[in-house]
């Protein structure tokens, strides 16, 4: 069923379904599941290119144009050294460059688990688990078919609408139709919503668009839902920033951010 899947796989290109539209244009995707797509392309040549275990470190995407729902080419280049590998891509539709990214990774060593230098008797604050947690639909969305049905959200500090805000959040759809998604994968396809579950100002009175993201990983995530607590503020010049810390089950794992365009709607 292709509508489990963000993509499906048409050769060496790429199908988007319903599930990739985004907020704001009906026509243009949300930009969580192309990020995720490039992070998954560039992954697949590392790991053709080098017989060395890597794990992604960090993943900066970059949207030159509103990513149409539409037939999609993905370009990528590796460069792997004994440490580190940098990876380069571009998402291409319709003859245009629509995304580029960027990406490091790092050597995966299962040899080093050092303890970090916390204060005596520190621990971080246990969350509630998702299911004690309130279930949360997007309502900004201008069509019953979208990203909003292929996320399961929890909120733990209702009501939604401000920020600082703690929300439980997974994909309940495949990046690509019959393949598995890595945990990577699947914490950039949810990252790239936090301006939405934690909104820096009232989104019927103006849209805040974000021209990129980074996401940073720790370590490995594990599967399930990801929280994220974040924070958004905006300038006095229609800028702003949005931010997240990133936990599993199991703590913290990684931070995301996005910048801000903020503009009035009408």
């Amino acid at each position: 069923d292709c509508m489990s899947a963000f993509f499906e796989r048409d050769g060496d290109r790429f199908s988007p379904t319903a599930l990739t539209r985004g907020p704001w244009d009906n026509r243009a995707q949300h930009g969580g599941p192309p990020s995720a797509l490039l992070l998954h392309a560039m992954t697949a040549r590392l790991d053709e290119a080098s017989d060395v275990t890597f794990s992604v470190a960090r993943l900066t995407t970059e949207f030159l144009r509103p990513v149409p729902i539409s037939s999609l080419t993905v370009a990528v280049d590796v460069v792997a050294g004994r440490t580190a590998a940098r990876g380069s891509g571009t998402l291409i539709a319709d003859g245009q460059v629509v995304m580029k990214a960027s990406a490091l990774f790092l050597r995966h060593r299962n040899d080093v688990a050092p303890r970090t230098l916390r204060p005596e008797g520190f621990s971080e604050d246990p969350w509630p688990a998702p299911d004690e947690a309130e279930p949360f639909t997007f309502e900004f969305f201008q069509s019953p078919e979208g990203y909003h049905r292929a996320v399961d959200v929890r909120l733990l500090d209702p009501p939604w609408g401000a920020t600082p805000a703690r929300v439980w959040i997974r994909p309940t759809a495949d990046l690509i139709a019959g393949e598995e998604v890595s945990t990577h994968e699947a914490a950039v396809v949810v990252a790239d919503s936090e301006s939405g579950l934690g909104p820096p100002l009232k989104p019927a009175e103006h849209t805040f668009l974000n021209p990129d993201l980074t996401v940073y990983f720790a370590r490995r995530p594990c599967r399930g839902f990801v929280g994220m607590d974040i924070r958004s503020q905006v300038g006095d010049a229609g800028a702003g920033i949005s931010e997240a810390q990133l936990r599993d089950a199991a703590g913290v794992f990684g931070r995301s951010v996005q910048a801000l365009a903020i503009w009035p709607r009408g």
